[in-house]
């Protein structure tokens, strides 16, 4: 058995050192490169083919209204050799949650739905492989003609409309040059905040990347929150944090998957000990581990850089509490790459630091639990 390590930690006086100097990046007009949020065809057309296809967290029903709409106009069309292909990929390559999203953004508007950047093994995501992406495509073209999805888009504009006109106080209240300065790198493309209508609680972050090395970063916002009248609600401390977080993920991925074998130890280690709590958040890996982990860290950096103390302080808990039992002290340590910024100029530059944090975090780790042989 093991103790309950979040009750050890809460033991201790919660302290966040502040932000100190930061490397200045070119100031640069952002407007362009930060489009307003938006709902768009691509995801809603995708997430409702997942949801024909049963996948389970495509399957919730917060904004009532709309997905009883949705199978009433698409039920029909379950029969439609898409869904069967993507029934047999969620069995046999386990595409689910951000794998379904990756495909959405790395494809053009309807109706072409082409590929954006050229597919690999990789792209637009390793569970789909090349094959399977491009068949996909080939049906979903089908399925969108056949189900005269532009119609039912259509018909619902006025529900989109607002949507996106509710979602805008929480775009307005984020910090996008923050990215760059925290980062140390300039952006190169557009940070793009898409709403789900029918994506649930679940919320996604993700990037193109074209040959010319541009950038464009996804931040797919789910909708979990509804008014009396069945309309899409958007509170700033419901959904900020998660806005801050997903866009994190397109510059923390990258860094993680950089740096996998130095980690993979590591991270199998506190994996092994710390797997039930990541696994109810579908987790199912020491690599997602650790994604969330120095992304989690990351949103509670922003939130002292541009919120408040006690916002940080509060997340900080809530972390502790999904498990990140070392999250504290991860956070600490950012502070030492954002207090000297001309030592480690891009957090890239800080990884190995990281690296070593987590050798140290799973040696440690047992001694926080009690484990019978």
């Amino acid at each position: 058995m093991k103790k309950n390590a979040l009750l050890i930690i809460l033991s201790f006086l919660i302290s966040i050192t502040v932000l100190g100097q930061e490397t200045k990046i070119k100031n640069q007009d952002l407007s362009n490169i930060f489009p307003k949020p938006k709902v768009d065809k691509r995801i809603e057309l995708v997430s409702i083919v997942a949801r024909l296809a049963g996948y389970q967290e495509y399957n919730e029903d917060y904004c009532k209204t709309y997905t009883k709409d949705i199978h009433s106009y698409f039920d029909k069309f379950k029969n439609h050799p898409l869904i069967s292909l993507a029934s047999k990929l969620r069995m046999e390559n386990g595409i689910g949650f951000d794998a379904v999203m990756k495909i959405a953004f790395h494809i053009n508007q309807p109706p072409k739905l082409t590929p954006k950047v050229e597919f690999n093994s990789d792209i637009p995501e390793s569970r789909w492989g090349k094959d399977n992406a491009l068949k996909f495509l080939e049906l979903l073209r089908d399925f969108y003609v056949v189900s005269e999805f532009e119609k039912f888009y259509n018909d619902h504009a006025d529900l989109y409309s607002i949507t996106e006109e509710r979602f805008l106080p929480i775009y307005k209240t984020l910090n996008i040059d923050w990215y760059n300065q925290y980062y140390g790198i300039n952006p190169n493309g557009s940070f793009n905040v898409i709403i789900g209508l029918g994506n649930g609680g679940s919320n996604y972050g993700g990037k193109v990347i074209y040959p010319d090395k541009k950038e464009d970063v996804y931040a797919i916002m789910g909708t979990w929150i509804v008014d009396s009248t069945n309309l899409p609600v958007y509170k700033n401390e419901n959904y900020f944090p998660t806005l801050v977080h997903e866009f994190n993920h397109s510059f923390v991925n990258p860094l993680i998957d950089k740096f996998s074998n130095q980690l993979e130890n590591y991270g199998k280690a506190i994996y092994k000990l710390s797997k039930g709590n990541m696994r109810r958040q579908s987790y199912g890996t020491w690599k997602s581990m650790m994604y969330e982990s120095l992304v989690r860290a990351s949103v509670i950096r922003y939130l002292l850089k541009n919120d408040s103390y006690q916002t940080a302080t509060n997340q900080l808990i809530e972390e502790i509490g999904n498990g990140f039992y070392w999250m504290q002290e991860l956070v600490n340590l950012l502070y030492d790459y954002e207090n000297n910024r001309s030592k480690y100029p891009t957090l890239e530059n800080f990884m190995p630091v990281i690296v070593d944090f987590y050798d140290k975090i799973a040696k440690e780790s047992e001694t926080m639990y009690e484990i019978k042989k």
